[in-house]
């Protein structure tokens, strides 16, 4: 029986809307930042696959050598603090979701590859915070690397355990290839049918 539940946070509890990272570094840097927007995504992947955790200092220094923009730490943590009021849309049914499982004594978590400064305001301005036992952010261990499964599990076995989140890599290849038992949450079903995966939260409540 599965006594702990690991939710991703983006695309999987909420959805936000980020285009103020536009406006934010457009404001610096005008029309150069045009690339760094473009492909923030893609760069912040790679970043993740490098290193183990997001560090101010790190991802400054990275940022500057990809774009030719000088990016300095303050521009970065700056950045990171606006980002506590991105526009969130909870995803369908989650509150109710989360509830229940709390009710029956489930521990629950989230394993997030961002700032806590970020994450923790976001699920604060939800109404979702106070479900979680923990909260494990980008700052601390990033998704794939193996060891963010291992703590997020915290005091919980393997067997005990499952994860819950959209992406293919980091929520259900990631920590399956460590042991443990993953849902990939598929709503607009889209990826193999070999998948373990489900396509409404609501069916979380049926694992056992």
């Amino acid at each position: 029986m599965k006594k702990r539940y690991i939710f991703d946070l983006d695309g999987t509890l909420l959805h936000g809307d980020f285009s103020l990272t536009d406006d934010y570094f457009k404001s610096i840097y005008g029309e150069d930042a045009t690339d760094l927007t473009n492909n923030m995504e893609v760069l912040l992947k790679k970043y993740e696959r490098k290193n183990n955790r997001y560090e101010y200092d790190t991802l400054s220094r990275y940022l500057s050598m990809k774009t030719g923009l000088d990016i300095k730490p303050k521009i970065i943590k700056d950045w990171v603090y606006e980002l506590r009021n991105v526009l969130d849309f909870k995803e369908d049914e989650i509150t109710e979701v989360l509830e229940s499982l709390k009710s029956s004594d489930k521990s629950l978590a989230v394993l997030t590859n961002w700032f806590g400064i970020t994450q923790i305001a976001r699920l604060e301005k939800a109404g979702l915070n106070d479900y979680f036992d923990e909260v494990y952010t980008g700052d601390l261990v990033l998704k794939p690397h193996r060891v963010s499964y291992y703590i997020a599990t915290g005091d919980y076995h393997p067997y005990e355990s499952i994860f819950i989140g959209n992406n293919v890599d980091l929520d259900y290849i990631g920590p399956k290839a460590c042991g443990y038992d993953a849902i990939l949450f598929d709503k607009d079903d889209i990826q193999h049918h070999t998948i373990q995966k489900i396509k409404k939260m609501e069916e979380i409540l049926r694992i056992k």
